[in-house]
């Protein structure tokens, strides 16, 4: 979920691990050490996700909710074109008396432009659904048209992509964010979106977005992600840096490299938090990246 990812805390087994290497960026290695400020954290507990592309067109089922009234999910099939890059995880599948291979896909990740496909009037991709294995399970045959890649450059490190407004004291702060949020979908769409306090809960963040665009190209050289686009975005400061072509405008996020950690509770097997620091164009904005694991 892009909202209650932080404050609704999971109860976490496990202790705080001691040693291992400072990481730049991001690994997909699980139950490796990195370096988060001056505490050693288990990639295990990390926003760690797993990144496939379709190798042909193929459909999904993508879960809906009610936007602002009572009622039951809806679910439709989406279409994702060859090539889409989608966030999931490897996982089985109990099938008869026999377990299959499956994968689970983060249907609510896409771009709203993918997802709006097939939205119904009136509903909201449901981020519930990417939290248990139905209905964005994908199993069988339909397992060959995805592989595996690596995390797109365009994804903050152990981010899923959601970075909201505000420097160290929001990220800090107990109140859920509810001004404005920057995403970068794994299918590499930016988009910009205004908190829709109307909708119901945990949909804030999931309406039209205020400005969208396709990322066109990407330099990573640490602190530094450039991201690339064939038009200007309204609410950037981008830097127009072609006058033709696909590459027109650049969207420079800096990591700050200052993690904010927000203490656990190990009496009640509440977790530690962490959240990293960023500047979109010298605005500062904070994206939660996973749990310390120091809970009892």
């Amino acid at each position: 979920m892009r909202t209650i990812i932080k404050w609704g805390l999971a109860l976490l087994l496990g202790t705080m691990l001691g040693g291992g290497a400072t990481a730049n960026a991001q690994t997909e290695i699980p139950g490796s050490l990195v370096k988060v400020g001056h505490y050693t954290a288990s990639t295990d507990y990390l926003n760690l996700s797993e990144y496939y592309q379709t190798t042909r067109q193929t459909k999904v089922t993508v879960q809906y909710r009610p936007t602002y009234h009572g009622g039951r999910t809806k679910q439709r099939q989406l279409t994702l074109p060859r090539g889409t890059t989608v966030a999931g995880y490897l996982t089985t599948q109990k099938v008869g008396t026999h377990l299959q291979q499956a994968l689970l896909i983060y249907s609510s990740r896409l771009s709203y432009a993918l997802l709006s496909q097939v939205q119904p009037k009136g509903y909201t991709v449901d981020p519930i659904a990417d939290t248990d294995a139905t209905p964005t399970v994908i199993s069988g045959s339909q397992l060959t048209a995805f592989k595996r890649v690596p995390c797109p450059k365009y994804m903050v490190a152990y981010s899923h992509g959601d970075l909201y407004s505000g420097g160290a004291a929001a990220a800090l702060s107990p109140a859920e964010p509810t001004e404005t949020s920057l995403r970068i979908t794994p299918d590499g769409v930016v988009e910009l979106l205004s908190y829709d306090a109307n909708a119901n809960a945990n949909l804030g963040f999931y309406q039209r977005p205020d400005t969208q665009a396709k990322i066109t190209r990407t330099n990573f050289h640490d602190p530094y992600r450039d991201l690339y686009f064939a038009h200007d975005l309204r609410g950037f400061n981008l830097q127009r840096v072609n006058r033709t072509g696909k590459q027109q405008y650049k969207l420079t996020i800096e990591n700050l490299h200052q993690p904010q950690h927000i203490l656990g509770n190990s009496l009640k097997g509440v977790a530690g938090t962490f959240d990293s620091l960023y500047l979109v164009s010298g605005v500062p904005y904070y994206t939660f990246i996973g749990f310390d694991g120091a809970s009892n």
